[in-house]
């Protein structure tokens, strides 16, 4: 009995091992197709990564306070917002996985250069943001706004990954 119980907790550990490359695997695949994409400016390349239900949150400051708009969709010619061209990736590098680098605002230099994953960390930028906007939003429109950046930070905090690219 005593040997079954084992086999089938070595079994869970190796298909959760898998599991975990194999997401892994799917991750790196998918950033080196949007950095491709992104460097291509193939804009059906890039939209096939979007959320039907949930679009694409830009994150913009146009004074003291963050602000934000969702589209349904990128285009290169036609950037979000439109005085602010889509930065094109310089680096196809390998990535590492690791504490995100950090930027120096007095240098306005990287900590580090290359491609990050911190699976560390979940960035609360956006939600921060429509708190922030409290008082600009309707009741109706800032609870639901909330909501919504709530849950893409809950799925963002399960697939474990905060992506950096900084310039080489």
């Amino acid at each position: 009995m005593k040997s079954k119980l084992l086999l089938l907790l070595l079994f869970l550990l190796v298909h959760l091992q898998n599991s975990a490359q194999n997401k892994k695997v799917l991750l790196e695949e998918t950033i080196t197709n949007v950095i491709t994409a992104f460097r291509e400016k193939n804009t059906k390349a890039i939209n096939n990564y979007v959320s039907k239900e949930n679009g694409i949150t830009i994150l913009v400051k146009y004074g003291v306070l963050n602000n934000y708009k969702i589209i349904d969709s990128l285009n290169f010619n036609n950037p979000t917002p439109n005085y602010l061209p889509y930065a094109e990736p310089v680096s196809n590098a390998k990535i590492t996985y690791n504490t995100s680098p950090t930027f120096d605002c007095n240098t306005y230099t990287w900590s580090t250069k290359g491609l990050f994953c911190d699976t560390l960390k979940t960035n609360a930028l956006l939600s921060n943001t429509i708190k922030n906007l409290k008082y600009e939003l309707s009741s109706t429109t800032y609870s639901n706004e909330l909501k919504r950046a709530l849950d893409l930070k809950k799925l963002a905090t399960e697939l474990f990954w905060l992506i950096r690219m900084t310039k080489t």
